[in-house]
């Protein structure tokens, strides 16, 4: 994957991995503080999979994904946090991403059942007001 990156500017990445299409970015933290190594690494697996099934075409995919060291929540993980929605999960187990994953890829506001906060970025200061 890494060698069809060679000799392009980060902007032709950029278009190449279908960054400009992105509507939801996915952090996942894989523990070891949240949860076990084991069980972080199901769910990163878990993440990736589903991801590339929904879009098989990476520069079409509307989701993205990020593997993070720690999200600082450090209890009930794994702990995944999605933007510019900014709704964080916890207990984000590889048995749960399927659910997860489609629920943001939906565009659905309902609250997910793991959903525990929703803190959404602001925007050119809009909630600085």
């Amino acid at each position: 994957m890494k060698e069809d990156r060679k000799g392009k500017t980060p902007q032709q990445i950029a278009q190449q991995l279908g960054i400009p299409h992105v509507e939801t970015h996915i952090f996942l933290c894989a523990g070891p503080d949240c949860c076990s190594v084991e069980e972080g690494e199901a769910a990163w697996k878990a993440l990736k999979g589903k991801v590339k099934s929904l879009y098989p075409d990476l520069g079409e995919a509307k989701v993205y994904r990020t593997r993070a060291k720690c999200l600082r929540i450090c209890k009930d993980g794994p702990i995944a946090v999605a933007y510019p929605q900014g709704k964080w999960f916890q207990g984000v187990t590889a048995e749960h991403m399927d659910d997860v994953v489609e629920h943001l890829a939906s565009g659905s506001e309902a609250q997910h059942p793991l959903e525990f906060g929703r803190y959404p970025l602001s925007v050119d200061g809009a909630d600085d007001e």
